[in-house]
């Protein structure tokens, strides 16, 4: 949960395409990760009924135990060997996976021989170890597959917002470039976290078109903030009622709106960016975008 927009309170929030962290729901006043909520209950699933096949044997929760420790232990060194020079001067942050900076794929074969040595090896579990695994995937896949299915491509809200002189900007893309979109304030402490990564990135990536949207702030409290942390950013733009959180629907902050040159949402991330988790999202969306090694 990160910080909440205490002007909307809403039962259910819609899901959008997204990447990992960002496809978010809403349940009141809680703001959550959608597809880390599909993964939890995926392996629920698969613990429920491998339990049940396996009459609870202790073993099958040791095996799926295994497995999930492979798994996600893998992923996790891949993606810090990936990106091992964005945390250079910052080794402890390999330790807070609050990132969720995994990569699946070694992650998934990791796992998956794990599972093989105890199906080959545990006979008194085989059949439960299969049972929990399919159901899970299945349970993943269908979730995954309700969730990318809803709604269309969203076009960047077709509004303007006052910059630090004080003049209105329409809020657009910038020559046919990418343009990323955060929404954050100074009183949010995950804002606080990432606006040093989101500023160097900004530095960085010149040919990127990143916009700071602040959000019910003034702008003595904008400019007070960024000096006392030695932040240097520009294209900073004021949402003194919150305009472009209520058009895009913002579920809390930091939210960060990734569009193409043509101003449609590829993406939508609620919640810090680690230097390597955004590195990544700009490879991911903007492969031309993304900074030099």
């Amino acid at each position: 949960m990160y910080a909440i927009a205490g002007h909307r309170l809403l039962a259910l929030s819609r899901p959008r395409t997204d990447t990992w962290s960002g496809i978010r729901m809403r349940i009141g006043p809680f703001s959550f990760a959608w597809l880390p909520l599909v993964l939890f209950l995926s392996i629920a699933v698969a613990f429920v009924l491998g339990r049940k096949v396996a009459r609870r044997d202790p073993d099958i929760d040791k095996a799926l135990l295994w497995t999930l420790a492979a798994g996600f232990g893998v992923a996790r060194v891949w993606f810090v060997l990936r990106y091992l020079p964005a945390y250079k001067g910052h080794v402890i942050s390999v330790l807070d996976i609050r990132d969720l900076g995994f990569d699946a794929f070694p992650g998934l074969i990791a796992g998956a021989c794990v599972a093989l040595w105890f199906v080959l090896h545990v006979k008194g579990i085989r059949r439960a170890m299969v049972v929990a695994l399919v159901s899970g995937a299945v349970a993943w896949s269908a979730a995954s597959a309700a969730v990318a299915s809803r709604g269309g491509p969203d076009l960047m809200p077709a509004i303007s917002l006052a910059d630090m002189s004080g003049r209105l900007q329409p809020l657009k893309s910038a020559d046919g470039e990418p343009t990323v979109i955060n929404l954050w304030a100074t009183w949010c402490p995950p804002c606080q976290a990432e606006m040093p990564v989101l500023a160097a990135a900004q530095a960085d990536n010149p040919h990127l078109h990143l916009i700071f949207v602040n959000q019910g702030e003034t702008q003595a409290s904008i400019e007070g903030y960024l000096a006392s942390h030695g932040l240097q950013i520009k294209n900073v733009l004021l949402d003194s009622r919150l305009d472009l959180a209520k058009a895009v629907d913002a579920a809390g902050y930091p939210t960060t709106l990734f569009y193409d040159g043509h101003g449609r949402l590829v993406a939508t991330h609620l919640g810090p960016f680690s230097k390597a988790t955004f590195q990544q999202a700009l490879e991911n969306f903007y492969q031309q975008a993304s900074a030099a090694p």
